[in-house]
């Protein structure tokens, strides 16, 4: 009789280890479960690569993201809106927490972002900001300081005190091209100035295609024009008014400015074809951004006193320093920065 009793106890004391085992082992794969969900799914969609500056916001975003552990989803829509609209609907199908949306139409995707908002996906603008869409945050530079920065150097460096201007504007789709030429026509009108200055011309470039500054400049100088500055959206464009500039024997003689500081702009205002281009620090800008979307992420508070109305909200707006680039600080901006190698901005001429 002993003997059972003990058996019968052993026996209670095995199935009571094994059921303590059972249900250690089931709450340790639940806390592994849990862990596992808990790794921040971030959705990256980027209109395109066909500018320079694009492949490398890319290569830095995704390098940071992948640093904290996030687990990351590139979509690139080739600027193309509906295919943007059908990779975004794909990032809510892999039930992303946050996307990170570059829009190759500022106004086409609200109501694919309100599609994604209503599945709890929190919305970042990154560089350019989407209209009539729940947004709940937007990172870029201060686009209207750009359109300043590179006119006021323009101007400051004529010699013609009644210069004749040509206004090259990015892709109308894109919102950063409106405040970049708000930003030019504020140093345009400032006092002294708006009396003695002649527009001859102003163009938009859709898609920032170089071909809409070849035609304006083209179109301009075979008419008889004169020039004495050309105010470009960005570097591809200057780089195709340039090139036209070059046929007409005046590179370097019509001073022409943009944005972006690409290593052709670059190589161009060491070889005098190009006055200036701005600086806009990218790595900056894709460390900011990583850790915005990581803050909505956790639906933490995002700390920024600028906003942006996008036609339905107010949006917190980082708006991150920019610098205009000459031949006076480029080595200390570009150079010392890591921007760009110093053997690849000499290319073509001595330091």
């Amino acid at each position: 009789m002993i003997k059972t009793n003990l058996l019968k106890k052993s026996g209670k004391w095995l199935l009571l280890l094994l059921m303590t085992s059972l249900f250690v082992l089931l709450l340790t794969g639940c806390k592994q479960e849990d862990a596992i969900s808990d790794v921040p799914k971030i959705g990256i969609s980027f209109d395109t690569f066909v500018v320079e500056r694009w492949q490398r916001d890319l290569e830095m975003l995704v390098a940071q993201l992948s640093e904290t552990g996030a687990e990351v989803f590139v979509q690139i829509a080739n600027e193309d809106p509906k295919k943007q609209q059908d990779q975004i609907r794909e990032l809510v199908e892999q039930k992303v927490d946050v996307i990170i949306v570059v829009p190759n139409d500022a106004y086409s995707l609200a109501i694919v972002l309100e599609e994604a908002a209503n599945e709890g996906i929190r919305i970042l603008s990154y560089d350019r900001l989407v209209f009539n869409a729940p947004v709940d945050a937007y990172v870029s530079f201060d686009n209207q300081y750009i359109g300043f920065g590179m006119t006021d150097r323009l101007l400051e460096a004529t010699e013609k005190e009644n210069p004749n201007l040509l206004l090259i504007n990015g892709d109308p789709k894109d919102y950063n091209s409106t405040m970049i030429q708000e930003g030019v026509y504020r140093a345009l009108d400032l006092p002294g100035r708006k009396e003695k200055i002649t527009i001859a011309d102003e163009v938009w470039a859709l898609e920032w295609r170089e071909q809409y500054a070849r035609e304006a400049v083209e179109s301009y100088l075979s008419s008889g024009g004169e020039l004495d500055g050309i105010i470009a959206a960005n570097d591809v464009l200057a780089m195709g008014a340039i090139e036209v500039l070059a046929k007409w024997q005046l590179a370097g003689k019509v001073m022409v400015v943009s944005q972006d500081a690409e290593i052709s702009a670059c190589q161009r205002i060491v070889e005098g074809t190009q006055l200036a281009t701005v600086y806009k620090p990218i790595n900056v800008l894709a460390a900011t951004a990583a850790d915005i979307a990581l803050k909505l992420y956790a639906d933490e508070t995002i700390d920024t006193e600028d906003t942006i109305h996008n036609g339905l909200y107010q949006v917190p707006y980082y708006k991150l320093p920019v610098t205009v680039i000459d031949k006076s600080n480029i080595d200390e901006m570009i150079i010392d920065s890591g921007f760009h190698r110093k053997e690849d901005v000499y290319l073509n001429v001595q330091p």
